[in-house]
């Protein structure tokens, strides 16, 4: 049977675990300060861990297992620690996904309508409440104005949240007239309420929840008072609009990142002293990401505008891990600027600080090595690039897919090989690491997918192989329209202008009928 985990269990693994940390480090012989010499970590870092009093990625148990000789079992017991940390995660973000499905649910009449139509309604026999429900679970979404819609008409009166038993979402899609829709089934007042709703209007109504509950009613004072709980609710709305920006483009998110971004102002604004602090981390992130979609689609000046109130935010809150990272998207963007001299400046400042986790160094490790090709210094840049996999393999036990620098994965690696391979003027290895990225990329991740199709095309005509190019291109092409990336656009663009010559081959011809037919 499945039991509830409590806050005060998280926390005294957390302090087993530093305690053991202590008596490992005391049978060495070390003090903090030595042992964090040894394993490029602050005394600061040690000393909290040791009394249970902060986290640390599974890259310093490692380190720290293998300086005191502790034979695995620090890294098995924080894997015990990490599974029941991720189990009362998920347990507290069930809990809060329920409460907010609830309350949208009190706000939604059960207005019937015809069949063919965005929402209806039906009243089905009352089932128990609580019962478990196999369908009990959110799926990604896609946001669109439809909680405008429906807020302005909501009725004066809403249900009271506490009639709201229980809310459960079909996993089943269905599809009428090629929009997906899903079901959301409500207790209330003893009876099961169904609503079909577009899984885009879902979406917004989950993320317009803040908004509305800050909101409030007409002439209602606004609260003094924030709860702390609300940073991991935006940590994990965030992750949601990440999957969702990849499957759907940035256009569709963007408006609701910056409408989120606007709520955790205002909270930030209410909010004193450390939950001041976190609250700026928060906005930090989300500007960050807004800056990312912005580039995604084209807009460098607004990505710009972004990246530095993400920066300032940043230092402010003081926030070294996200600084670190930021300074790292900075070298990132410099590459084609006329600053290409920075690159590897930025790249090494962003590695200075010895608390930023393996992951942020490797992809700063990234950046240096592709300052590199900017000299044909192809020593530097085989250098750089053995770090950064040296690096993603010392956290490859981690298991937060949302932690800063994730997507330094094998694959990713290999594509970033193949970016400087090409800059290097040798097409052949850049093929090689472009199609062994592309082999092993996750099928969810399709915008940059067709990325590295499109650079791997690039590869191809840069080794005379222009129908090749064009073959490789066009898959590149699907993926761009289908996620509405401008990024992989234009690079799709830039190639089918170098492949203008070779028009006499039929792949190409058809390539480039295509793109002038897509515009």
């Amino acid at each position: 049977m499945w039991m509830l985990i409590t806050p005060e269990q998280v926390t005294e693994s957390q302090k087993a675990l530093g305690a053991q940390l202590t008596a490992w480090r005391a049978a060495a012989g070390l003090t903090q300060a030595s042992l964090a010499a040894r394993i490029r970590y602050s005394r600061s870092t040690v000393a909290n861990l040791e009394i249970g009093r902060s986290q640390s990625p599974a890259s310093f148990w490692q380190l720290a297992d293998q300086a005191l000789s502790a034979d695995g079992a620090l890294i098995a017991q924080h894997r015990k620690v990490a599974e029941l940390q991720a189990r009362y995660r998920a347990q507290s973000a069930l809990a809060r996904e329920q409460a907010r499905m609830a309350r949208i649910a009190a706000a939604l009449p059960p207005i019937a309508r015809d069949d063919d139509g965005p929402l209806s309604s039906s009243r089905q026999p009352a089932v128990a409440a609580g019962a478990a429900d196999p369908r009990a679970r959110a799926h990604p979404a896609t946001p669109s104005n439809g909680v405008h819609a429906i807020v302005d008409t909501m009725p004066n009166t809403a249900a009271p949240l506490s009639a709201v038993a229980d809310i459960a979402l079909t996993p089943d899609e269905e599809h009428r007239d090629g929009v997906a829709t899903a079901t959301l089934e409500v207790m209330s007042d003893g009876q099961a309420m169904s609503f079909r709703v577009t899984r885009r209007t879902l979406l917004e109504l989950a993320a317009g929840l803040t908004a509305l509950k800050a909101a409030g009613p007409v002439g209602a004072s606004r609260p003094t008072a924030v709860d702390p709980a609300v940073v991991d609710h935006f940590a994990e709305l965030r992750a949601l609009l990440v999957q969702a920006d990849d499957k759907l483009g940035g256009r569709t998110i963007l408006a609701t990142v910056e409408q989120q971004i606007t709520q955790i102002a205002a909270l930030r604004r209410q909010a004193r002293g450390q939950l001041r602090d976190r609250l700026l981390s928060t906005e930090a992130r989300w500007s960050e990401f807004g800056g990312w979609l912005s580039d995604d689609l084209g807009d460098r000046a607004a990505g710009d505008r972004w990246l530095d109130r993400a920066s300032g935010m940043a230092q402010e809150a003081d926030d070294r891990e996200f600084s670190s990272y930021v300074l790292a998207r900075r070298a990132q963007r410099m590459v084609g600027t006329g600053d290409d001299d920075r690159i590897v400046g930025l790249a090494r400042a962003a590695s200075r600080h010895p608390d930023v986790p393996p992951l942020v160094h490797a992809f700063a490790a990234v950046q240096e090595a592709h300052g590199s090709t900017l000299d044909n210094d192809t020593a530097g840049f085989q250098t750089a690039m053995e770090r950064a996999h040296t690096l993603v393999a010392t956290d490859s036990a981690t298991d937060d897919e949302h932690a800063l620098g994730s997507f330094c994965t094998p694959p990713y690696l290999a594509a970033q090989e193949g970016e400087g391979w090409l800059r290097l003027n040798q097409p052949h290895r850049a093929i090689t690491s472009f199609t062994t990225a592309v082999n092993h990329w996750p099928d969810r991740y399709r915008r940059e997918r067709g990325m590295y199709l499109s650079r791997t095309a690039h590869a191809y005509l840069a080794a005379a192989e222009p129908e090749q190019a064009a073959t490789t291109a066009d898959e590149a092409l699907t993926l761009a329209t289908t996620t509405g990336s401008a990024r992989v656009h234009r690079d799709i663009l830039a190639l089918t202008r170098q492949l203008k010559p070779f028009s006499y081959h039929q792949r190409v011809r058809e390539l480039l009928d295509r793109v002038a037919a897509t515009g």
